[in-house]
């Protein structure tokens, strides 16, 4: 026999998780600042080269969204498309262009079809053992980073760019710098036309979530960039200025290169002149 209560509580089915909110990518008059070198730039990459289009991967991440924002507002690519598990909001330059579609890291084959066609790639991927736990970090900045760069190799991108960390070494005794070394070596190593890597030092932005030691850094920060001002710290917008810009520059392939935080910086503050 069932209680009053039973009778009068009707059955429920469980509650479907709710889709993410959109991820809005604010876009000012100086936001991105392109310069003319980064214009020009990209004027005779889309003359020279019409037809391409890019994919990026983490595109919501704090790197990710300054690319995305840097290729929008190029408009040195057919399309843009950017590969998340969260939704963009964009409203600047150029939206037309901008494809959003979803993602399984863990699914190569799937990945593969998914890249095809592309000729050009951006992997900004990356989280932290505060977020996401020892094993979490490395399943994104190793094993999804490996996935997805085995992928496009298979899909036939031209030339694939990376972010990295300084400091990355696959010989590291630590976890973070070691995952981003291994990944390194062999997105190196994977026979693409052109490979690009990136290896920023402590990244300058406005985080979504904050970092107790970012949070510490940033009051000793400036003293230590009077020091070694270019060896320290980079804004995010100067990484993704580095990379896209380097997208368009002419190279002999196949070609592999790194670009460490000083490369970075000197070919921003060069380009202002």
């Amino acid at each position: 026999m069932s209680s009053p209560s039973d009778a009068s509580t009707p059955s429920t089915a469980p509650t479907a998780p709710a889709d993410p909110a959109p991820l809005k990518i604010a876009v000012t008059d100086e936001n991105p600042v392109l310069g003319r070198t980064f214009t020009k730039a990209a004027g005779k990459f889309k003359t020279k080269s019409p037809g391409k289009s890019v994919l990026v991967l983490g595109g919501t991440g704090e790197v990710g969204r300054e690319v995305v924002k840097h290729l929008m507002a190029s408009d040195a690519f057919d399309k843009v498309t950017v590969f998340a598990r969260r939704p963009i909001e964009y409203t600047g330059a150029n939206a037309d262009k901008l494809v959003q579609k979803p993602i399984d890291f863990e699914n190569e084959e799937q990945l593969k079809t998914d890249f095809a066609g592309f000729t050009h790639a951006f992997s900004c991927l990356g989280t932290t053992r505060t977020k996401s736990g020892k094993d979490g970090f490395y399943k994104v900045d190793h094993d999804y980073a490996l996935n997805a760069a085995r992928a496009c190799k298979e899909a036939g991108i031209e030339h694939y760019s990376i972010v990295s960390s300084a400091g990355a070494n696959k010989a590291s005794r630590f976890l973070y710098t070691r995952a981003k070394g291994e990944v390194d070596s062999e997105v190196l190593g994977m026979g693409f036309p052109r490979a690009s890597v990136f290896r920023p030092a402590m990244l300058e932005c406005h985080r979504e979530e904050s970092r107790t030691v970012e949070k510490l850094a940033t009051f000793v920060l400036p003293l230590f960039k009077l020091a070694m001002p270019m060896s320290v710290a980079i804004p995010t917008s100067t990484v993704a200025w580095a990379m896209v810009s380097n997208a368009f520059a002419p190279v002999e392939t196949p070609a592999t290169e790194t670009f460490s935080n000083s490369d970075m910086l000197e070919k921003f503050q060069k380009a202002k002149k």
